[in-house]
C-alpha cells in the first residue's frame, strides 16, 4: 500500500508515480477518527496478500505471499553462498540431497547459473514444490507376487452414507476407483422378483409365481429392500414437499455430519416462493404418480445392498457396469472384487453370467499357465484384470475347481461383517448360503476362508484370504504376534471395521499394515483420521504399495519362525524435526465472515503414527498461533521436534 503525501511548497517539481494503488484521504473535520483510520491503514500495509510471480515469460502465474517469498529468497541466498547467482552444481546438490530427486531428472538443469526467478521457475515447473510426487508404473516394482503388496481397500463400497440408512449407489464405486481404491466390496442379495429365500430355494421344476403371488409373498431377502424403498419414497416426498412450501432445510455442520460426502439435493423451487394449496395438491399427485411408475430393479437379477437395514438397493449389473466403466481409467493395476454372497444358487448363477458379460476380457476366470504348482501371480501379470474374492463351494468337482483353492466349510468369512453387527433384526435367523460351483470356480487366486487358527490346512493354501474384524486382529497381535506376522508375509489377510461403526467411521489402519495385513477395508464415504492415513499410504501409488523388506515372502519360507534379529533390524530410532515457515489462503472456519481474516489465528498440529511404545503426548505437537489467513510463523514457535522416537519403520510411519 502506498500513501500519497502532500509535498512542501518549495518542492516545485512534483513527480507522479504509477505505483500508487490506494490513496488515503484524511478529513480534518473527523478529528480523532482520522488518526484511527491512519492506524488501520498502517496495519493493513503490514499485511501483504499473495502477489503474482511470472514464469516462462508471463505464460504461467503463481501467487505467493510475501512471507513465503521471503523464505524462498532466504533459501536461494543460502545456496548461492555470496555469489550473484546459484550455480548449476549447487542447484543439483540441493535437488538431489535435500529434495530427494533422482539423478537422471537433473538433466533438466540446462543453464550454468540461475537468478532467483529462474530458480523458482525451474524448481516449480520441472520438479514441482508439491509434497507428493505420483509414481509412474514404469518406476514401480511389479515383479513380486500379489500377496507382497498393500492394497487400497474399501468396506461396503456401495454405501454413500452410514451403515443403517445410507443409499447404495453405483456411483460410489466410480468415486473410490477414481480415487485409487483397488479392492472393493459387493454385498449381493436376491432381487425382488425372487419368491425364494436363501434358506428355502425355489424348486426349479415349479412354475414361476404369478405377479399376485409375488406381491403377497415377499421373500426374506426382499423385506429389507421393501423397507428401504418405503423409507426412500417417504424421504423423497418429504423433501419435495419442503421445497415447494419454501421451508429451509437445516443442515448440521457438526464434524460427524460434515465428514461425509453426502449433500442435500438442490432445491427445485426458490425458498419462500408462493404456492397455493390447489397447485401444491396437483403437483404432489403428479409426483406420487411418478413414484409409482418409477422403473424397478431388473427382474430376475441380484441386487446390492446392506441386508436387514434401511439402505436402498442398487442392481448388481449396474454396479458391475460402473466398475468396468472406470476401473482402469486411472491405472492398469488389478482390481480385487470381494463378494459377500447372500443370494440363492439360482441368483448366484445369474451373478456369474452378469460378471462374464460385463467384464469380458478383464475377468480372471481360469488359472494362468504361467503360475504352475500353486504359485501366486506377480502383479505385472495381472494388468487390467479383475479378480474375484469369494468363498469356495462346500462340495466340489475336481474338474471345475482351481488347484490353488482347497475345499472349505460353509462357515466362512462371507458373513463376517454381518456377524459384527451389534443388533440383528428380531426374529430373523442368519442363514448361511452355500456357494454354487460356477461362482466358486471364479475364486482362483483370491478365495475367502474362515479363520480358525494359523495351524489349519486352510492357512497354508496360497490363494486364501482371511477376513478378520479389527478387534479380532488386535487380539491376535497380543496372543499370536509372531504367527500373525509370519502368515502375512506369505498369504493375504483383510481387516474390516468392527460392527459398532454404524456411523461409517474408520479405524487407524497403520497398526494393521505394520502387522503385514495387506487389505485394510475403509469406509471411503467418511473423511476422518483413518481415511487421511489411507490417503497418505496410497496417494499417487495406483492403489498397490510394495511391502518393505522383511515383510515379503522372499524374506522367509512358509511356516518358518520369524527371524527376531532381522525383525529388530527393521526398526530404527528416529529424530524428526519439522519447521513451519509460512502459509497462505488458510480456509476460514465455517460461518466466519470472509472480512474477518485479520482475526484468524491459525496453528499447525502434528501427530506421528508409529509403533506404539512412546507416550502418546510425545507424539503430538503444535506450533504457536500465526496471524491472518496468510500467516508467517517465523516470529513464533514454529519448530516441531520428535527426538528419540523408537521402533520406527519409516515406510510404515506417518506424519499427520
Amino acid at each position: 500500500m502506498c500513501f500519497n503525501m502532500r509535498k512542501r511548497p518549495s518542492e516545485a517539481a512534483t513527480r507522479r508515480t504509477n505505483s500508487v494503488r490506494r490513496r488515503l484521504t484524511l478529513n480534518p473535520e473527523l478529528g480523532t477518527n482520522s488518526m484511527k483510520a491512519l492506524k488501520r491503514a498502517i496495519a493493513l500495509a503490514s499485511f501483504i496478500t499473495p502477489t503474482v510471480v511470472h514464469f516462462q515469460d508471463g505464460k504461467k502465474e503463481v501467487y505467493l505471499s510475501a512471507a513465503i517469498q521471503r523464505h524462498l529468497r532466504k533459501l536461494y541466498d543460502s545456496l548461492r553462498r555470496g555469489d550473484a547467482f546459484v550455480s548449476k552444481i549447487a542447484f543439483a546438490n540441493f535437488l538431489e540431497g535435500v529434495q530427494g530427486e533422482n539423478v537422471p531428472s537433473l538433466e533438466a538443469l540446462t543453464e550454468e547459473r540461475y537468478n532467483f526467478q529462474k530458480f523458482l521457475e525451474v524448481w516449480w515447473l520441472q520438479f514441482t514444490l508439491e509434497a507428493e510426487k505420483p509414481a509412474s508404473l514404469e518406476d514401480k516394482d511389479l515383479s513380486k507376487p500379489i500377496s507382497n503388496y498393500f492394497i487400497s481397500s474399501s468396506h461396503n463400497t456401495y454405501l454413500s452414507g452410514n451403515q443403517w440408512a445410507g443409499r447404495s449407489t453405483a456411483d460410489a464405486y466410480r468415486r473410490v476407483l477414481r480415487r485409487g481404491c483397488r479392492c472393493i466390496e459387493i454385498d449381493v442379495w436376491n432381487g425382488d422378483s425372487q419368491s425364494s429365500t436363501p434358506d428355502r430355494p425355489r424348486d426349479p421344476s415349479s412354475k414361476p409365481p404369478s405377479r399376485f403371488e409375488h406381491v403377497r409373498h415377499l421373500s426374506g431377502g426382499s423385506l429389507h429392500t421393501a423397507a428401504a424403498h418405503l423409507k426412500g419414497t417417504v424421504e423423497e416426498t418429504i423433501e419435495k414437499t419442503r421445497q415447494k412450501l419454501g421451508i429451509e432445510k437445516v443442515h448440521s455442520h457438526s464434524p460427524r455430519c460434515s465428514k461425509t460426502e453426502l449433500a442435500p439435493p438442490p432445491f427445485g423451487r426458490e425458498v419462500g416462493a408462493h404456492l397455493d394449496p390447489a397447485t401444491l395438491a396437483r403437483e404432489l399427485e403428479v409426483e406420487r404418480s411418478s413414484l409409482r411408475s418409477r422403473p424397478s430393479l431388473p427382474p430376475d437379477e441380484p441386487i446390492v445392498m446392506h441386508g436387514y437395514t434401511f439402505t436402498a438397493p442398487v442392481g448388481f449389473r449396474e454396479v458391475c457396469r460402473a466398475i468396468r466403466e472406470v476401473g482402469f481409467e486411472t491405472t492398469s493395476l488389478p482390481i480385487i472384487v470381494s463378494l459377500e454372497v447372500h443370494a440363492d444358487q439360482e441368483q448366484q448363477e445369474s451373478m456369474v453370467k452378469i460378471m462374464k458379460e460385463e467384464w469380458a476380457g478383464v475377468l480372471v476366470d481360469k488359472p494362468y499357465d504361467t503360475c504352475p504348482n500353486g504359485r501366486m501371480p506377480k502383479l505385472e501379470e495381472l494388468l487390467n484384470k479383475i479378480l474375484i474374492k469369494v468363498k469356495k463351494a462346500s462340495s466340489f468337482d475336481p474338474g471345475t475347481m482351481s488347484t490353488l483353492a482347497p475345499h472349505s466349510t460353509i462357515d466362512d468369512d462371507a458373513y463376517g461383517s454381518e456377524d459384527e453387527r451389534p443388533v440383528h433384526p428380531i426374529g430373523v435367523k442368519k442363514v448361511k448360503v452355500p456357494i454354487c460351483e460356477k461362482l466358486s470356480a471364479l475364486a482362483i487366486y483370491t478365495h475367502s476362508e474362515h479363520f480358525t487358527n494359523f495351524e489349519s490346512p486352510a492357512a497354508k493354501s496360497p490363494s486364501h484370504i482371511f477376513s478378520i474384524s479389527e478387534n479380532k486382529i488386535l487380539e491376535l497381535v497380543g496372543s499370536k504376534h509372531h504367527e500373525l506376522f509370519s502368515h502375512n508375509r506369505h498369504f493375504f489377510m483383510r481387516a474390516y471395521p468392527k460392527g459398532l461403526r454404524v456411523d461409517s467411521s474408520n479405524p487407524d489402519p497403520t497398526p494393521f499394515w505394520r502387522k503385514g495385513v495387506q487389505m485394510v477395508a475403509m469406509n471411503w464415504q467418511s473423511w476422518d483420521e483413518g481415511m487421511m492415513l489411507n490417503e497418505a499410504m496410497f496417494s499417487g501409488e495406483h492403489g498397490w504399495v510394495l511391502k518393505p523388506p522383511g515383510y515379503r515372502s522372499e524374506d522367509a519360507f512358509p511356516g518358518q519362525e520369524p527371524d527376531l534379529t532381522h525383525c529388530a533390524s527393521m526398526h530404527h530410532t528416529m529424530d524428526l524435526m519439522i519447521t513451519v515457515l509460512a502459509g497462505q489462503h488458510i480456509p476460514l472456519p465455517e460461518g466466519v465472515n470472509s472480512n474477518n481474516t485479520r482475526s484468524l489465528r491459525p496453528l499447525v498440529k502434528c501427530e506421528l503414527h508409529v509403533e506404539k511404545g512412546a507416550r502418546e503426548y510425545d507424539l503430538k505437537q503444535k506450533t504457536a498461533a500465526g496471524k491472518t489467513d496468510h500467516p508467517d510463523f517465523s516470529s513464533v514457535k514454529n519448530d516441531l521436534q520428535f527426538l528419540g522416537v523408537q521402533n520406527v519403520i519409516e515406510q510404515l510411519s506417518f506424519v499427520r
